[in-house]
């Protein structure tokens, strides 16, 4: 009897435990969001983008089409002299454009700004060069915009615009 006593405040015991131990399901009310397992370093990521410009920059005047290409989204589009969707597009204008490539290319970012759940940032700013029209330098200046899209870690451009006048 005192074994069958021990053995049914055993079973008791561990019944009420598991009972006890069962999760609530979570309520619209109840539920609290999980904490992000890291949190978004802004300063990082927009030190990324400008450093990701100024390879662009580098990329350009070395005439290396190839290292403009990982910047962009295979959906990117890029507002110029005319609008251009995709990096076969964006390939077949830059091969062009590298072989009359700009000079004394400086650009200044006047900021990136992220959106509110940190996957999309835009950086935007000024830039002069220098290009040949007609067998003389020309110095230019304008602005750009650019969207980035934070595809695995990686920001990549979606969009682009730019406003060049001499």
């Amino acid at each position: 009897m005192r074994n069958t006593n021990q053995r049914l405040l055993l079973t008791v015991g561990i019944v009420l435990s598991v009972a006890c131990n069962k999760p609530t399901p979570a309520t619209a009310d109840s539920a609290t969001p999980a904490a992000p397992s890291t949190a978004f370093d802004e300063k990082a990521a927009a030190a990324q983008i400008v450093a990701a410009d100024s390879a662009f920059v580098r990329a350009i005047t070395s005439k290396n089409v190839d290292s403009l290409m990982p910047y962009y989204d295979p959906s990117a589009v890029s507002l110029g002299k005319t609008a251009l969707k995709g990096t076969a597009a964006l390939r077949t204008s830059y091969t062009e454009a590298v072989k009359n490539p700009p000079s004394d290319v400086h650009f200044e970012s006047n900021g990136v700004n992220f959106s509110n759940d940190h996957s999309m940032a835009w950086d935007y700013g000024t830039v002069s060069q220098t290009v040949d029209i007609k067998g003389k330098p020309v110095k230019t200046s304008g602005t750009f915009l650019n969207v980035w899209k934070n595809v695995d870690g990686r920001w990549k451009i979606v969009a682009e615009i730019g406003s060049v006048t001499p």
